[in-house]
C-alpha cells in the first residue's frame, strides 16, 4: 500500500525513494540542494532523467555527443511563485548544474529508459510533448477548488507555507483505502493498481505529481 518519507533539507543530493520501496517498482525520485556558486556532476547512466527546479536558479549543462544542452534552469523564489522550469536527460548522459548567486533545489526524477530522446531544457511552464519523454510531470497548489485523483503508480511530493500544514489522501486499491496524513516535505507513494485522492488540504499547500507514463 501506499507509504510516507519525510524530507530534511540537507546540502547535496538526498535520495528519497527507488525501485523496490515503498511500493514503487519504477521511479527514483530525490532532491538536490546546491549552496550558490555551487557545482554538481551526474551521469544519467540507463536512466532518463527529469530535473524539476523547485526554486533558485542554476546554469545547466547536458553534453553527450552530438546530443547537448544549455541554458538556466529555474526561474522562482519558491514553488508558490510561478510554474517550474524543467530539464529532461536522455540515458548515458552527463550533466552538470553550475548555481547562481541563490542556489537551488531540484527535484530529480529518473526512470529507465533507452529511448534515443533529445535533451531538452524547458522555460517556465513550458512543456514537451507526450511522445518524448516516459515521465508524467504536474503541479498542483491547492485550492479549494482542486480535485487531485491519481491512478497508478506515483510519486507525490508535498510542501506548505505554513510549515505545519498537512494533506489527507485516501489511497484505495479495489475495495480496501487507507488514509494518508501528508505533512510539510513528505514525499507520498502510490503503487501501481491503487487509487489516491486528495481530500482535505490548506490553501498553502503544493503537491509534486511524477508518474510513469503508460
Amino acid at each position: 500500500m501506499s507509504a510516507s518519507k519525510n524530507y530534511t533539507p540537507t546540502d547535496g543530493y538526498t535520495e528519497i525513494v527507488k525501485p523496490g520501496e515503498m511500493g514503487i517498482a519504477k521511479l527514483h525520485f530525490g532532491i538536490l540542494t546546491l549552496t550558490p556558486d555551487a557545482t554538481f556532476f551526474d551521469h544519467s547512466d540507463d536512466t532518463e532523467v527529469a530535473l524539476i527546479a523547485l526554486e533558485g536558479s542554476c546554469t545547466l549543462l547536458v553534453g553527450h555527443n552530438g546530443n547537448k544542452a544549455y541554458g538556466t534552469l529555474g526561474n522562482r523564489q519558491d514553488v508558490f511563485h510561478g510554474e517550474a522550469c524543467i530539464a529532461y536527460i536522455p540515458h548515458y548522459t552527463t550533466y552538470e548544474i553550475l548555481t547562481h548567486e541563490t542556489g537551488v533545489e531540484i527535484a530529480v526524477c529518473r526512470i529507465q529508459s533507452y529511448s534515443e530522446s533529445a535533451a531538452v531544457i524547458l522555460t517556465e511552464g513550458e512543456t514537451i510533448g507526450e511522445d518524448e519523454t516516459l515521465l508524467r510531470i504536474w503541479e498542483n497548489v491547492f485550492s479549494e477548488s482542486s480535485d487531485v485523483r491519481v491512478s497508478g503508480e506515483a510519486i507525490c511530493f508535498q510542501r506548505f507555507r505554513d510549515t505545519d500544514g498537512v494533506a489527507i489522501y485516501d489511497v484505495t486499491r479495489t475495495t480496501e483505502t487507507v488514509r494518508a496524513q501528508v505533512y510539510h516535505n513528505d514525499v507520498l507513494t502510490v503503487p501501481d493498481q491503487h487509487n489516491a485522492i486528495l481530500l482535505t488540504s490548506g490553501s498553502n499547500s503544493y503537491q509534486l505529481w511524477i508518474q510513469p507514463r503508460s
